[in-house]
């Protein structure tokens, strides 16, 4: 690989995901909204986190894009919101995949969790993987890192 200099590791687009996902209960509400998950009660079942916490997290995450949120009413009740994914959250879900499979593989002691994700039409599993533009599976010992030139910031012609 090569030496990174420290501007372009401020402008690293893996410490600005991090600051946007990189905790806990963040990755895990992107989780379970994969799972079908969408309401704030739902949320807060399944996590176990304060409610701060989830209100915090979720409203992050839909500012950021991440989710949407869309209102709801139950009989006699008063409107609430479900937080569906947004095109930005389905492109993070390669991401939650391969941490899956990275944990299926490394922190379990049978080597698996406790779900997979499979082809409804093939049934054959969904893997994360390294590919090339033309969908080629690339080995980590032939990819190389290629600088692509100064960022311009907002406002630069």
């Amino acid at each position: 690989m090569m030496n990174a200099t420290a501007s372009a590791l401020r402008q690293c687009s893996i410490a600005a995901t991090l600051s946007l996902i990189g905790e806990k209960w963040t990755i895990l509400i992107l989780r379970d909204v994969f799972h079908g998950v969408t309401r704030f009660d739902d949320f807060l079942r399944r996590l176990e986190c304060s409610p701060a916490v989830l209100s915090a997290r979720l409203k992050t995450l839909t500012e950021a894009g991440l989710l949407r949120k869309v209102g709801y009413r139950e009989p006699g009740e008063r409107e609430r919101f479900e937080y569906r994914p947004t095109r930005a959250a389905v492109e993070l879900l390669p991401v939650l995949i391969g941490l899956m499979q990275w944990g299926d593989s490394h922190m379990t002691s049978c080597g698996e969790g406790p779900v997979q994700i499979r082809s409804q039409a093939s049934g054959k599993l969904v893997r994360a993987a390294l590919v090339d533009e033309d969908g080629e599976l690339v080995s980590p010992r032939d990819m190389q890192i290629v600088p692509v030139g100064p960022r311009r910031t907002e406002g630069e012609p």
